[in-house]
């Protein structure tokens, strides 16, 4: 059986190696109980009848109840924050991980990850092949079915977004759809004139499906 030192050692290292920081108030409000466990033990017992394992079992729940407690706090803490952190596709199945083509259709510095989840579709893009349009323009992604026109639209747009100041964009979507159904991912150089539909022009493609 540990002693109070040593319970209160493997406490600070569970905290000191849980990825992230807990939350300070839970910190504190834990360690207050650790303190309060620890005051309420009870001095040594007169009792002889009852084996000594059992004295010290009892003696001992009240702090591990609490440094179980702490522990999992950390550890629930650094989870959180690793699954925020992970990538797409340990949350689903990959169904298409590859380049993106420019106007041209010749492969562009832009990857496209497209992820199956349970929520639907994770769209993750990164590109350097996107200059940085003019105040109120933006791009958009779409899901583009193969009967789609501008007489007739079948797409769905997934979002829209803009580069960085370095022309730099790296972004991610959720989307409500399927790619056997609309097996093309197009961005597109939209205007800002609070039109929905797809006018402007297609800047980079893939077929995904």
């Amino acid at each position: 059986m540990p002693t109070e030192d040593e319970l209160v050692e493997l406490l600070r290292r569970s905290l000191d190696e849980a990825p992230g920081e807990p939350p300070r108030d839970h910190v504190a409000a834990l360690r207050a109980g650790v303190e309060a466990a620890r005051a309420s033990q009870p001095g040594p017992t007169a009792i002889h009848d009852a084996p000594r394992f059992t004295t010290r079992h009892r003696r001992w729940r009240p702090v591990l109840a609490v440094a179980a407690g702490v522990v999992a706090v950390a550890a629930g803490f650094g989870a959180a924050r690793l699954l925020d952190r992970s990538d797409p596709s340990t949350a689903g199945v990959v169904e298409y991980d590859g380049p993106m083509q420019g106007a041209d259709q010749s492969d562009a510095p832009a990857q496209l990850l497209v992820v199956k989840t349970g929520i639907g579709r994770v769209v993750d893009l990164d590109t350097s092949a996107l200059p940085i349009l003019p105040v109120g323009d933006f791009y958009e992604v779409w899901f583009v079915g193969p009967d789609d026109s501008s007489e007739q639209p079948n797409r769905i747009s997934a979002g829209t977004f803009h580069p960085d100041t370095d022309g730099r964009s790296d972004v991610r979507f959720a989307a409500a759809v399927d790619p056997a159904k609309y097996p093309t991912v197009e961005i597109t150089a939209e205007p800002g004139d609070g039109n929905p539909a797809a006018t402007g022009p297609v800047v980079l493609r893939s077929d995904i499906g």
